[in-house]
């Protein structure tokens, strides 16, 4: 099957004559798959209900022709890297002009598998090799959505435990960075047979790599959620035992319990944006009864 990846909403399109600026998103929207059209100014009318691409001078001139479509405007103040992850967000969610909740989780080891679901819905995922590496793409992904939305945006961490050292170090920097913010938990994940899964990604959006993967199986896991009073137990306890097991929630042996293809199909369907996490953990527990 040919991936080619759909608008939740709207189709997308750029719109613009600043050379420098159609180099660099064209660029970024075919390495990353993201399917667009090119728009004539001239032709823009107010039937157009759309995301459009362009620059901050040319949406006024969209404006004043009386668009009604949803613009996306770049301005050269602007972090490229920021713009980007608002397409990828207005292409994977949908255009909203704001955001209610932002979901990390992270597959802590040598490679690090971090995977970001905002409003439910996958949105990007990284295979990191430096856990400073990991902080700071959750830093930049925090800010950026916090600085867009209301102060009542949600941010939820699930971290697995198969490397607790780095798990507790993690935890440790959320703690010291997010100190006294509201809507922030943290959950503690078991990862047993989490990298067990694989999947056929031919044609996809974005290659998700094994940590990634494992990520993902994480964060379909319910677990147990750590406050700074916990934390502090779990430090002292993890001095006599190597693994913390952690409630699996009903999703007790994932890959054991049931058919792999049936679990990798699943996943397959939260990577292409048409399962939010909750309904794909809806699914797998269904699968688990009938088992």
């Amino acid at each position: 099957m040919n991936y080619n990846i759909k608008l939740r909403s709207s189709p997308l399109y750029i719109l613009t004559e600043d050379l420098s600026f159609f180099y660099r998103i064209n660029k970024e929207l075919n390495k990353l798959k993201i399917p667009f059209k090119i728009l004539n100014l001239n032709k823009i009318n107010s039937s157009y209900h759309s995301v459009i691409l362009t620059t901050t001078k040319e949406a006024l001139l969209m404006e004043e022709k009386g668009s009604k479509a949803k613009i996306l405007a770049y301005s050269d103040e602007e972090d490229f890297e920021n713009y980007i992850i608002k397409i990828i967000a207005a292409v994977k969610i949908g255009y909203k002009d704001y955001y209610s909740e932002i979901l990390f989780s992270v597959d802590p080891g040598k490679r690090t598998g971090l995977m970001i679901f905002l409003d439910g819905y996958y949105l990007y995922s990284y295979c990191c090799f430096k856990m400073n590496e990991v902080v700071g793409k959750i830093t930049k992904y925090i800010q950026f959505f916090q600085s867009e939305n209301k102060n009542d945006f949600i941010i939820t961490f699930k971290l697995g435990n198969g490397v607790l050292r780095l798990t507790l170090n993690l935890i440790k920097q959320i703690f010291s960075i997010y100190n006294g913010r509201k809507n922030v938990r943290i959950f503690l994940i078991d990862e047993f047979k989490s990298s067990k899964i694989k999947i056929n990604q031919k044609n996809k959006l974005h290659h998700v790599s094994k940590d990634e993967l494992s990520a993902l199986i994480l964060a379909l896991r319910d677990g147990i959620e750590i406050n700074e009073n916990e934390y502090f137990s779990l430090v002292k306890h993890s001095y006599k035992n190597r693994k913390i097991e952690v409630d699996k929630g009903g999703m007790k042996n994932v890959e054991g319990v049931f058919d792999k293809s049936a679990v990798a199909e699943i996943v397959i369907k939260v990577i292409d944006g048409e399962l939010t996490l909750k309904d794909a953990s809806k699914e797998l527990k269904l699968l688990n009864r009938k088992k």
